[in-house]
């Protein structure tokens, strides 16, 4: 619990810090866009041992712009643990939209729906075992356009990931930083 709140400040710091820098200018949307970014983020469904396992994150966006408030698109966002020669990665592929409540800010709230897959890679000596399911996911988030150049934008952001494969639930909260193009 402790690391989930420690992520969460840290996010509201870098917010904090972006709203200052952004006042100073002034945020355009338009046409294509694509965002990439990585960092890091809970399991919060405990294991077996009854903890949340830890692991780093990494997102893809892009899509239109049909207006200066909303932006569609199609995003697939990952969150990859490796520990004892096993890889677990959980994921989402949805199709999102992200709402700035201000013309000028570069505050955004997003959702999205889709897909979701939960992958397990075993390497025994010289035999990987891969092993995927897939079933319903659900992505919520927010997050900071600060501009730094002239279409580009650094863009730190805080996700929820909902997961629900082969009738069992799971959770991620992530946080990343990253780059996006207007």
């Amino acid at each position: 619990m402790r690391t989930i709140l420690s992520a969460v400040s840290v996010a509201a710091v870098l917010l904090t810090i972006a709203v200052p820098v952004q006042a100073q200018r002034e945020v355009k949307h338009k046409g294509f866009w694509i965002s990439f970014g990585v960092g890091g983020g809970w399991n919060t469904t405990e294991n077996i041992a009854g903890e949340s396992l830890v692991g780093g994150a990494g997102y893809l966006r892009l899509g239109g712009t049909p207006n200066e408030r909303f932006l569609i698109g199609g995003e697939a966002i990952a969150w990859v643990r490796e520990e004892n020669n096993e890889v677990l990665v959980r994921g989402n592929s949805t199709f999102s939209l992200l709402f700035y409540p201000s013309y000028y800010g570069g505050f955004f709230l997003k959702g999205g729906v889709g897909a979701a897959s939960v992958e397990n890679i075993t390497q025994a000596g010289n035999v990987t075992i891969v092993e995927t399911d897939y079933g319903f996911g659900a992505t919520f988030g927010a997050g900071f356009d600060v501009r730094f150049a002239r279409n580009f934008y650094l863009t730190p952001g805080l996700d929820f990931l909902f997961q629900r494969i082969d009738d069992s639930e799971n959770a991620l909260l992530l946080i990343t930083v990253g780059v996006t193009w207007h």
